[in-house]
């Protein structure tokens, strides 16, 4: 059910002055990682989601990983182009840039990327909209706070989910102190790891590391000093069941599915693809085992009533 609410909410989205880019048929598939399949979410996700697309689209899928460069990412189309590649997946906003460069040179080449505003007649930006499920989790870290101080370790500040979490925490109680840092790197575990010890100085007892390159570290930490952490891009209650609260969850792997769908179809928009939280894409995680059944339901409950009404609670 959701999954179509979402492919009729994004038509409009699209901006008016982008058409679809129809090829043909998807031939092969290329994915270019600024980090690598073995983040244990980001990352790893895309690469699940091309495997997906290799196996429900009967195609090749080809990897490249660690590209931080424009001439890295030039030749590692080349070499896709090469080899029948006519959908390339950039798992990051950066690639946006490198795109713009390039698709040019690429005409027959469809390029996805995430999370920028930069688009081309064969350019797509699929834009998570973050801050509802950073909200919900939010509350749920305020209600579940002991000391009052709950902390936070953003990628970058701009991040919507790390303004939903704050402002979730004050619709619950604006008197909770939020401190939150900016590690601006998705990827540097030491220097999160680092703020993370400082923040324990603060008393805090929940964490929420909002950089796929180290929330897995941090939340072990936070596991080894016996506070609690809200996940992030995956489900990471399997990671410590005690500790995990929730998870504020992006689901790559079924939407490189169904972008790699509508490309095949010649119904992929070039533009901006704008999603929101829904019960398919973005979403809670399971919530942990120290959360009481009388708060998950509730937390589901507001969920639920924003999903019919679209109002968050005041």
């Amino acid at each position: 059910m959701y999954k179509w609410l979402f492919l009729l909410m994004i038509t409009p989205m699209i901006l008016s002055s982008c058409g679809y880019f129809n090829s043909g048929q998807l031939n092969n598939v290329g994915l270019l990682l600024e980090g690598t399949i073995h983040d244990e979410t980001w990352g790893r996700g895309a690469y699940l989601g091309s495997l997906n697309i290799k196996e429900e689209q009967n195609v090749s899928a080809l990897l490249r990983e660690n590209i931080d460069t424009h001439r890295e990412a030039e030749e590692a189309v080349q070499d896709f182009a090469s080899q029948g590649v006519n959908l390339v997946f950039g798992h990051g906003e950066n690639f946006g840039r490198m795109f713009e460069q390039m698709n040019e040179h690429h005409p027959d080449i469809q390029f996805v990327y995430f999370n920028g505003q930069i688009f081309d007649r064969n350019i797509t930006s699929v834009n998570f909209d973050g801050y509802h499920m950073g909200f919900f989790s939010g509350m749920l870290a305020a209600e579940m706070t002991e000391t009052n101080q709950i902390g936070v370790i953003a990628a970058y500040h701009h991040q919507d989910e790390v303004q939903g979490f704050y402002e979730g925490i004050q619709a619950v109680d604006s008197s909770i102190n939020t401190v939150i840092n900016s590690v601006n790197s998705w990827h540097d575990q030491q220097r999160a790891m680092m703020m993370f010890e400082q923040m324990l100085d603060h008393n805090i007892d929940v964490i929420y590391p909002a950089g796929d390159g180290f929330n897995v570290p941090v939340i072990r930490a936070a596991e080894q000093h016996d506070i609690y952490a809200v996940g992030y891009i995956h489900d990471q209650y399997d990671v410590a069941p005690e500790t995990v609260l929730t998870s504020t969850v992006q689901e790559v792997e079924g939407l490189y599915s169904e972008i790699a769908q509508m490309y095949n179809e010649g119904t992929l928009p070039s533009g901006i693809m704008n999603i929101s939280f829904d019960q398919d894409y973005i979403y809670l995680g399971e919530y942990g085992d120290a959360v009481p059944i009388h708060l998950a339901a509730h937390i589901d409950e507001i969920i639920e009533q924003y999903i019919e009404t679209g109002r968050l609670p005041q």
